[in-house]
């Protein structure tokens, strides 16, 4: 009778002290929300005022530019002062970076007199001018169907919008299999959803040797009509851009665990952007970057203190992925420190619903699904999906250390059409960023990184 009455003991004092973990942990995401959610606390629309400041004072930040190196600088002075218990620079040595110069599309015939087209040269691409004859094609296939009458032409690629995993194997490959057939050019219709006249840019193949660049949505659709009924059509293209030696600095900031500091979740979005705006990187990846950094500064303002340490990045180098970009130096240089997950925010900053996740533990997937399951439904979102937590920059981490991945799942369609439609373009700026969407991501983040940094168990790899 003792020894059942002592094991019903244990039980109820075990039921109690979990029951006391939840009610805590409860509490402190409880905070984090109000914290951010209260019209009068210093963390609401923080997230989008920090953000606006970056974007408007330095503008576009192309890897490798004084505007990039300006608000790198900037950022970690910012971050020096929040009382972080580590910050720093990660410096990526010498780096070859590319940047644009002189860009024109004149359209010459079938209008009367000449008429200036909106463009965008595509990263790495090559420079060149030349003027010659348009000849529009709807696909790969219909290219080589065509390529007999390619030779001394400027190809138009007009490729509907099916997904961006479709269709950017056109901004990469197109100029690359036109040039084997003759081209002299290659005009892309933009690798968007829809636009307002707003061509996108993007990497293209360094195999290239002609140029390429992007033209908008309806300049694409303008030259298939003319094809369509038969007109000549004559463009004359001219791009300038060149590589260049210099530097840039991943910047990083961490609260330290109070039992195994050794054991990192690390989460962030990159620094660098395009240049085809005043605004360009507001919302790829500014919005990723800064929704990590209010996080982290919300749990340091509130004392916060998880088990873990909670390490912040913002990488340098995404957009152009040339080597000794800053997600491949950080994976070298910590590939000896125990990641136990790479978080990165890097499809938009809409409403948050939920996480991706892919690890190859299946004990791993659970243990993140039910803490999600257990403490996110108030703030919605709680929904967990496996095999959705890919993403660039977090992916050098996990080719080295096989770390998890996560990312954030947000309100937009399955091709994503609201991010694409302002992706890499002019349209991507402020006036397209919501201040209570950036807040629901701040406490979403912050609230499962919280979760996973204090866990008794350690997620497995």
């Amino acid at each position: 009778m003792k020894i059942q009455f002592a094991i019903f003991l244990i039980v109820c004092n075990g039921a109690m002290l979990r029951g006391l973990e939840d009610t805590n942990k409860e509490q402190v995401l409880e905070r984090i929300r109000l914290a951010v959610k209260t019209n009068t606390s210093k963390h609401h629309h923080k997230a989008y005022d920090t953000l606006a400041y970056y974007v408007d004072t330095f503008g576009p930040r192309m890897w490798g530019s004084k505007s990039m190196a300006l608000a790198v600088d900037a950022l970690y002075q910012e971050l020096s002062k929040v009382g972080f218990d580590k910050v720093y620079k990660e410096n990526l040595g010498e780096i070859n970076a590319w940047q644009r110069g002189e860009e024109s599309l004149i359209l010459k015939s079938p209008r009367k007199q000449d008429a200036k087209l909106n463009l965008i040269g595509l990263g790495l691409g090559k420079k060149g001018d030349v003027n010659g004859e348009v000849i529009v094609v709807n696909s790969f296939d219909d290219l080589t169907a065509q390529k007999d009458k390619v030779t001394g032409k400027i190809v138009c690629f007009n490729v509907p919008w099916k997904s961006y995993g479709y269709n950017v194997q056109y901004r990469i490959f197109a100029a690359e299999k036109a040039q084997q057939y003759g081209a002299i050019g290659v005009l892309l219709r933009s690798v968007a959803s829809s636009s307002l006249d707003s061509p996108h840019t993007g990497t293209t193949s360094l195999n290239n040797n002609i140029p390429i660049a992007a033209i908008s949505l309806e300049d694409a659709e303008m030259f298939q009509r003319m094809q369509d009924r038969g007109q000549k059509i004559v463009v004359e293209l001219k791009l300038d851009s060149s590589f260049f030696k210099t530097t840039s600095d991943n910047v990083i900031a961490e609260i330290k665990g109070t039992t195994y500091p050794d054991q990192i979740v690390l989460m962030g979005g990159h620094w660098d952007s395009w240049d085809t705006g005043s605004q360009t990187g507001a919302n790829d990846d500014g919005g990723g970057a800064i929704t990590c950094l209010e996080a982290l500064r919300l749990l340091k303002d509130l004392g916060i203190k998880p088990k873990r340490t909670i390490r912040f990045i913002a990488w340098s180098g995404e957009e152009m992925q040339l080597p000794k970009n800053g997600a491949e130096v950080y994976a070298e240089l910590h590939k000896n420190e125990n990641h136990i997950l790479a978080f990165e925010s890097d499809l938009g900053n809409t409403k948050p619903y939920g996480f991706g996740y892919d690890a190859k533990s299946v004990r791993s997937t659970q243990i993140v699904a039910q803490l999600a399951q257990n403490y996110l439904h108030p703030i919605r979102a709680d929904l967990i999906v496996p095999g959705e937590g890919e993403s660039t920059d977090a992916g050098y981490v996990n080719a080295i250390q096989g770390t998890p991945l996560m990312r954030n799942l947000i309100d937009d369609n399955e091709t994503n059409d609201f991010y694409f439609r302002y992706h890499h373009s002019a349209g991507d700026s402020m006036s397209m960023m919501d201040a209570d969407a950036l807040d629901d991501n701040v406490v979403a983040i912050a609230s499962m990184m919280y979760l996973i940094a204090d866990n008794d168990e350690t997620i497995q790899k």
